[in-house]
């Protein structure tokens, strides 16, 4: 817990693997939910073969095959400025 600020939670991850040449450590804060909720803190999860992306302020499912789908009717594509070409 922040000492300051009792809504903000601090949380500090160190992996060590021998795949890196060091420790890695990451400090991760979340605030405290204005509306009571079962714990009242954000949780985030990267579940393996997760098949939902957000980019921006949308939403896209992944396909099997790759492709990004949208999730809502007449969605926009998602702008492909953002990813790099793939080369042949």
């Amino acid at each position: 817990m922040d000492k300051e600020n009792r809504d903000i939670l601090h949380d500090q991850i160190t992996l060590i693997d021998h795949a890196y040449t060091r420790p890695w450590t990451v400090t991760k804060s979340y605030p405290r939910y204005q509306e009571p909720g079962p714990s009242g803190w954000p949780e985030e999860v990267c579940a393996e073969a997760n098949v939902w992306v957000s980019l921006g302020k949308e939403d896209y499912y992944l396909s099997s095959d790759g492709y990004l789908m949208p999730t809502k009717k007449d969605q926009a594509p998602p702008d492909l400025r953002y990813f790099k070409p793939i080369g042949k």
